[in-house]
């Protein structure tokens, strides 16, 4: 339990530049975090559900838009025989007209002959997730054998994915430094400014015999009181916005990707955040008054 100060600490305006302060880092910080943590588990989620999605296209007509005829079949025999016989593949099954019909169904119009579309042979692959394949050999084998064969997997462009991902993530980390550090420099700052401005008070504390540790107490006990409550509104004020958010995605899209929320670790990580600045604010005003009574009194 925080214990009342026995220091005055000025006007309730000067009183209270802490903790708007405070309120204000906690709500940006509670926002950024958020929007990490959703990016975060967004990317994982993306990464497990498409780690076994992998296609082989067999093109039915060349470049000069000519039928392959017989052609097509013996690339199919020859792509289904490499990807059965590579390590790491369960299975390989060539898509029917029905199956292929169902998969563009999205983007054909109602009565469409699919036979009368150049389609190309469409091979569905499934990987061992225990052991998945080397898709660059699988991919080099292919090239040789059955040049025309094109090896979809979305691991190419979740690489990509990952990698933007990983750098907002850092970037997001540098914005939490930098709000980490902005709060570091209001603390020092307002404490400072209360100690000139109550120097009179505590050199007549120190003459009835009150010791460094006891101010320096009072000082660093004031500091987290209000940075720990306005940190605290600051991450309140935060919850609608990011529920809201959340609820926004869900009602927006059925994409499960746009639909992750935040999860009960989630938010306690986000619950340590008034903690960790009010750590933040007690840490900071010790040391700022400290060295202030060792270098003036």
């Amino acid at each position: 339990m925080i214990n009342k100060t026995n220091l005055f600490f000025g006007s309730a305006s000067d009183t209270l530049f802490l903790a708007w302060m405070s309120m204000i880092m906690a709500f940006i910080a509670t926002l950024i975090l958020a929007g990490g943590l959703i990016s975060y588990a967004t990317i994982s989620d993306w990464e497990r559900s498409v780690s076994g999605a992998i296609t082989v296209q067999i093109p039915t007509y060349d470049r000069e838009g000519k039928p392959r005829g017989d052609v097509v079949q013996e690339d199919v025999e020859t792509a289904l025989m490499i990807l059965r016989t590579s390590d790491g593949i369960k299975g390989a099954t060539v898509l029917d007209d029905n199956q292929m019909a169902t998969l563009m169904q999205p983007w054909l119009a109602p009565n469409t002959v699919i036979q009368e579309l150049p389609l190309p042979q469409l091979i569905d692959v499934e990987i061992d997730h225990a052991a998945p394949p080397h898709i660059k050999q699988i991919q080099a084998d292919l090239a040789e054998q059955v040049p025309q064969a094109v090896l979809d997997s979305h691991r190419f462009w979740l690489d990509s994915l990952v990698r933007l991902a990983h750098n907002m993530l850092k970037m997001i980390g540098f914005i939490l430094v930098l709000l980490t550090l902005t709060t570091t420099f209001t603390v020092i700052y307002a404490t400072r400014a209360s100690l000139t401005v109550h120097e009179s008070v505590i050199n007549l504390v120190h003459m009835m015999g009150a010791n460094d540790f006891f101010i320096i107490r009072q000082y660093a006990w004031h500091s987290m009181k209000q940075t720990f409550l306005g940190a605290l509104f600051g991450f309140l004020l935060a919850i609608p916005l990011i529920i809201g958010v959340s609820f926004f995605l869900r009602t927006f899209s059925n994409d499960t990707a746009l639909a992750i929320g935040l999860t009960s670790w989630h938010w306690g990580i986000l619950a340590f955040i008034p903690v960790i600045l009010a750590i933040l604010g007690f840490l900071t005003a010790y040391k700022t008054v400290d060295c202030y009574l060792k270098r003036f009194l």
